[in-house]
């Protein structure tokens, strides 16, 4: 069965703390690892950034800089990756 965990979770998690702290987001960004979203790639892991609720599946390691620099700097989501099943509708 897929899961996060098994497909780097937590090597994601580990980028995105650093690549926050080298974009000075640490004050307004939050890295929160779960369990489990629920949602699980084939491959990748699933994260989801608030407040928008945007969920982004199959993230790598090498994803994460265009995340942070995309998402969370230009306010840009990064199509390539967000899920048309899971999210706020509408978003």
């Amino acid at each position: 069965m897929p899961s996060c965990a098994a497909h780097g979770g937590s090597d994601i998690a580990g980028e995105l703390r650093r690549a926050r702290t080298e974009h000075g987001l640490v004050g307004s960004v939050f890295v929160t690892e779960t369990m489990c979203l629920g949602v699980c790639p084939r491959e990748g892991a699933t994260v989801v950034v608030y407040p928008e609720a945007v969920w982004y599946v199959g993230v790598t390691v090498t994803d994460v800089y265009e995340i942070i620099e995309r998402h969370m700097l230009e306010g840009r989501v990064v199509e390539r990756l967000r899920s048309r099943e899971w999210g706020l509708a509408g978003s």
